[in-house]
């Protein structure tokens, strides 16, 4: 390798040692673009509204607005400009709204060797391991526009602008209201807690003859050991170990604060090691303040109005993402510290584990040092847990089914939601949205229907008019999916893929218990979604009633239900959906249905059709040779039916489970049981197997 490399890691150099440097970076940069090569799905709109995200508009205000509603300018200058560059006839004198942005499926095409070489892959980010001289180095290889190393753009057709860190000194202090620097380009972050950008190499498009329009860049930046998801889920960490990572976790994000940064991707895959040293990296998910040219030079922040301000970004990773970085309002708190002074499995249960008192109770009986991690006196920061736990909380039994695999703690584009899920308007419904949502292959049916009871409660318990569009079906579902009860977001995302939501399963009962529970360490999921917007619903609580479905059934609410469907192969696959209501002329279930693949958006189904229930169910209501069906003490009836004890399901047709659920909203001052007609369960009586709905 070339000696100049030995300056790589140099924070000062002179003018011809860093000219020298810079010489051959780029050399080896020319070699490295020819083996980047990609496919893209999208089209010239995709790539119109993405460069308007990255413009700097002069009027912050309306930048803002736009961005958090989603829409993008239609005659602005800037946008006019930005049109003719596509030099598309079809977008021209047209209102473009910024969730037009479709799916990517297009797929990185890279050799063998270059494969060997590879950390992480992303949608639109690689991360290679590359030596340079002496030096093992990451290679960050971050796009910013989808045409870049396509056939349309490929490394032939590509300029470089090159940053060294010796080119510019360390970030010290942003004062917003102060400092009368705003644009001051000569300093960056550089802090042993903060991963360090040795070299950022900005691309641009050839004819773009004043470099204006970053496509995006290639990062040289420090490799480190590992991260602190994987030594934490494998607890090879002791107490010691883990208070110098907090204290470091906390001394970086201080300092990123300090010189105007915000990061707001601050999930444990973020937080790398050396030795015990913690780097926080990923700068993709970021506000900036300063408005600094320098921190986008080297990587560490982007250009646009977008990152300007926290409620535009629309973005996060589940279980980790703040609800103002998703447009709405409510705690600052981050969960990031919390893994670190807990099991693995017990952190996430006492985040995420609906419990009673009762529980609660018996959990600070077992571990009196739970209580620090939730001191309500330190809201932001956990200084105060830092200082003062002793030992690594861990709770008996407590399960694994609330933590997130590596492959589902991915950053998703929330402003996506509504172009993503297709939606088909039906007059069919009564009572719920006549917008019905296609989840396409995502596992999201549970949130789905539970959002759909949500926004009915609101409406006819509480009288809630939403006046100001902050509990949409879309808002309401990403802070369910996102922060309530975190969820795969894989067939939802804009840069796919299938074999994603293979990792996690669905439960209606656990995400009921959720929204009207709280956990140890947070409130409900209703309270939490109440406190998204600035003037919600009133204070209430909420409850989850268990109804049967059968052929006498009355109906009252809707209610989520759950679907079985026997596919051609004799398989049968389960479905959660929403029951609109009751159509008393055909006697038939009028149901809201998010998989449109099967059957569509709305689907009817005969009251007097069979219901799905498990094998002993049906033994231990057997009749006669092939008779089968259930009496119930409350003058319930149905005839039953299953894929392997009766087996006369028929193929491509749904059948419904008994058990249905119904959301009811309190009012805390007339929070007494609320009256219904439905039937209520009839308990152990009926001891029906609900199944996993994807």
């Amino acid at each position: 390798m070339f000696t100049e490399f030995l300056w790589l890691t140099a924070l000062t150099l002179n003018e011809d040692e860093r000219e020298a440097l810079k010489g051959e970076i780029n050399e080896w940069v020319k070699c490295f673009l020819p083996k980047l090569e990609r496919e893209s799905t999208r089209t010239d709109k995709c790539r119109l509204v993405a460069s308007v995200e990255r413009h700097e508009f002069g009027d912050d205000r309306g930048a803002f607005y736009l961005m958090k509603r989603n829409k993008c300018w239609k005659n602005s200058k800037q946008l006019q400009s930005k049109k003719k560059k596509f030099q598309n006839p079809s977008l021209s004198d047209v209102f473009i709204e910024r969730y037009e942005i479709k799916e990517e499926s297009g797929e990185w095409k890279l050799d063998n060797q270059l494969k060997g070489k590879l950390i992480s892959e992303g949608g639109e980010a690689l991360v290679f391991s590359e030596k340079f001289g002496g030096h093992e180095m990451a290679v960050r290889v971050q796009i910013f526009d989808p045409i870049l190393f396509t056939k349309k753009l490929g490394g032939d057709q590509i300029k470089l602008k090159t940053h060294l860190i010796s080119d510019y000194e360390t970030a010290i202090d942003y004062d917003h209201k102060n400092d009368e620097k705003n644009n001051e380009d000569f300093v960056v972050p550089i802090h042993e807690n903060v991963i360090r950008h040795y070299v950022n190499v900005e691309l641009y498009d050839s004819g773009d003859v004043n470099k204006e329009d970053c496509l995006g860049w290639i990062t040289i930046m420090e490799k480190c050991e590992g991260n602190l998801r994987d030594k934490l889920k494998r607890d090879k960490l002791d107490l010691e170990e883990r208070k110098k990572i907090a204290r470091g976790i906390q001394s970086g994000i201080k300092y990123l604060e300090k010189v105007g940064i915000k990061h707001k991707d601050r999930k444990l895959a973020n937080y790398l090691l050396i030795g015990d040293v913690v780097r926080i990296c990923d700068f993709g998910l970021v506000t900036e303040y300063s408005g600094r040219k320098s921190y986008r030079n080297l990587g560490y922040t982007r250009k646009g109005k977008k990152h300007r301000k926290e409620f535009a970004l629309f973005a996060g990773t589940p279980g980790f993402a703040g609800k103002w970085q998703l447009g709405g309002g409510g705690s600052l708190k981050n969960n990031d510290i919390l893994y670190l002074f807990c099991d693995w499995n017990t952190s996430w249960s006492l985040i995420y584990r609906p419990i009673d008192e009762k529980q609660r109770t018996e959990i600070d009986i077992i571990n009196c040092g739970v209580r620090i991690l939730k001191d309500e006196d330190h809201p932001y920061y956990y200084d105060h847990v830092i200082d003062n736990i002793t030992k690594i909380i861990s709770l008996p039994n407590a399960p694994d089914s609330f933590c997130l695999d590596s492959n589902l703690t991915k950053s998703y584009q929330m402003s996506n939601f509504k172009q993503q899920m297709t939606k088909c308007v039906n007059a069919e419904m009564r009572n719920l949205t006549k917008n019905t949502l296609d989840q396409k292959w995502s596992n999201l049916c549970v949130p789905i229907s539970v959002t759909a009871l949500l926004r009915f409660a609101m409406e006819n318990d509480l009288a809630f008019d939403d006046k100001h569009n902050d509990y949409t079906f879309e808002q309401i579902l990403t802070t369910l999916t996102m922060i309530v009860y975190p969820r795969s977001l894989a067939g939802l995302n804009l840069n796919p893929k299938k074999e994603e939501k293979d990792f996690q399963t669905n439960d209606i009962e656990t995400m009921l218990e959720r929204i009207c529970k709280k956990t140890y360490l947070k409130e409900s999921g209703w309270q939490i979604v109440r406190e998204q917007g600035n003037l919600g619903p009133v204070f209430s609580e909420c409850e989850f009633k268990n109804v049967i479905l059968n052929e006498n059934f009355v109906f009252s609410h809707p209610l989520t239900v759950t679907g079985a469907f026997l596919l051609p192969d004799d398989t049968v696959c389960f479905h959660q959906m929403v029951l609109d209501r009751v159509d008393d002329l055909t006697n038939e279930y009028v149901i809201q249905n998010s998989d449109f693949q099967h059957g569509g958006p709305v689907l009817r189904i005969p009251k007097t059709r069979e219901y799905y229930v498990c094998d002993h169910f049906m033994l231990e209501n057997r009749y006669g040779q092939g008779e089968f069906k259930y009496y119930g003490s409350k003058g319930e009836f149905m005839w039953l039916d299953n894929e392997n004890v009766k087996n006369t399901m028929k193929p491509n047709r749904w059948y419904l489970l008994p058990q249905a659920y119904s959301i009811i909203l309190n009012r805390l001052e007339d929070s007494s049981d609320s009256d219904s007609s439905e039937q209520s369960s009839p308990g152990s009586n009926l001891d029906v197997k609900l199944q996993p709905a994807g």
